[in-house]
């Protein structure tokens, strides 16, 4: 049997809160890292359970509680200067409760229509993660380097 040389991984997750009522989506105008306007999320910390990292990070920046948490994917791309894969487990849910804070120390959180996204100042390749959150087309975005290039893919 062959032996597999592991990889350095960070993970991370976001996930995409739809009030059905409203037809409207949560998102975070990010001031830290990775500036601009994307769903909230952040780091899955050492030995946590990805899920339950993405309901932790959604009640620590929104104040919301969520549940019922569908999987719509994951992006990721291998960074060679660092040698290491980044990994975002994306994930929906419209099963959420609890009283919104309108900004954490990583930004102002507010609803939004849905069809009215693309016309914000997103985040860098947000536009393709909410559409790969947001519909059933793929389940992975990732970026593969080309020579110099770095390709969006989807699959």
């Amino acid at each position: 049997m062959a032996k597999h040389e592991f990889e350095q991984v960070e993970m991370t997750n976001m996930c995409a809160i739809i009030d059905q009522s409203t037809g409207k989506v949560l998102v975070q105008n990010r001031v830290k890292s990775w500036p601009g306007i994307a769903f909230p999320g952040g780091h899955v910390e050492k030995g946590e359970a990805i899920a339950l990292s993405t309901i932790r990070e959604i009640k620590e920046e929104t104040g919301l509680t969520v549940k019922n948490l569908k999987l719509c994917g994951i992006k990721d791309w291998f960074e060679p200067d660092l040698d290491r894969r980044y990994l975002v487990f994306l994930y929906r849910t419209n099963d959420f409760s609890g009283e919104l804070i309108e900004e954490s120390e990583e930004g102002r959180v507010f609803w939004t229509n849905i069809d009215e996204l693309p016309k914000l100042n997103l985040a860098s390749s947000f536009l393709e993660m909410s559409q790969l959150m947001l519909e059933d087309n793929f389940t992975e975005f990732i970026y593969e380097i080309d020579g110099d290039t770095w390709k969006k893919k989807f699959y």
